[in-house]
């Protein structure tokens, strides 16, 4: 009975971690789903601050994103630092402002987290770089 039952286990979760193509899901690209999806969740919880159910809400997040952590999971948001070449992040577009310095660069936006399982890149942040051209003081 045991047995059965393990294997009826098993099957379950190999049939869960299984993508749409019949290929097995690793657990950097189960991460990576979970991670970005509670990052997109987070990063819209500040739109519904008015609605009582938005602490309960927050609250499971930050429990789930705890757990990650706990298991090696990381989600790095970069929007706000200063961009320098070379950094591990895809950028999908620069834009000029008069708000910064000629020459400044900084990442205006994140389109997506860098996300590391055990301290290892498996997904590069997608962000927006803002490059100044206001005049230098």
């Amino acid at each position: 009975m045991k047995k059965r039952l393990k294997k009826k286990l098993m099957k379950k979760t190999l049939a869960a971690a299984t993508t749409q193509g019949g290929q097995t899901a690793t657990l950097s690209d189960s991460a990576k789903v979970f991670a970005l999806e509670c990052w997109r969740i987070q990063k819209l919880l500040p739109d519904f601050k008015d609605n009582k159910k938005c602490l309960v809400l927050s609250s499971s997040i930050e429990k789930m994103i705890e757990a990650m952590r706990g298991n090696g999971i990381e989600i790095e948001d970069p929007e706000g630092l200063i961009y320098r070449d070379g950094m591990t992040l895809e950028v999908v577009t620069v834009s000029d402002t008069d708000a910064l310095t000629a020459g400044s660069k900084v990442i205006a936006e994140t389109l997506a987290p860098t996300i590391y399982v055990h301290n290892k890149v498996v997904q590069p942040a997608k962000v927006i770089i803002s490059v100044g051209r206001g005049t230098s003081e």
